[in-house]
């Protein structure tokens, strides 16, 4: 395997700076360490990202969450990704609670909201790691159920 320096890495990646790696590698490991589940799974307009809280690459958070992709595209966009709580009141968990940032409508974060609270307790299984992957996809009800 050869060995580049990182810009060599950046130019053949068509990287325009260090940063830019460096989020690339962040969202790469962070993608090892979540499940994405579809629209037609949940039947909301967005993609939902779920993890465990025994995270390597994050840390552990003192917040139950899930993650929303911040537009209503079908393909992933893992630089697009907002944290929202696990609760009977989920919230955006936003540094600086920077709601400007939000791209999709009140009404969908809405519906994001009680899709999250009709599956509380299995995303808080999952969460928790109490039930493998599978058997969340298997339990999770969509908005309309």
């Amino acid at each position: 395997m050869e060995i580049k320096k990182c810009e060599e890495f950046i130019e053949d990646q068509n990287y325009e700076t260090i940063d830019e790696l460096l989020q690339t590698v962040y969202t790469d490991e962070m993608l090892l360490e979540m499940a994405n589940i579809s629209q037609n799974t949940t039947g909301l307009d967005v993609i939902i990202w779920v993890q465990t809280n025994n995270t390597q690459s994050t840390g552990k958070h003192n917040l139950p969450r899930i993650k929303f992709q911040n537009n209503t595209a079908t393909k992933i966009q893992t630089n697009e990704l907002i944290p929202i709580s696990i609760s009977d009141t989920p919230k955006i968990l936003l540094k600086n609670n920077d709601l400007n940032k939000i791209k999709i409508s009140q009404a969908q974060i809405n519906e994001l909201k009680r899709w999250i609270m009709k599956n509380k307790k299995i995303l808080i299984d999952y969460w928790k790691e109490k039930i493998p992957t599978d058997e969340l996809f298997q339990k999770l009800k969509k908005i309309s159920e």
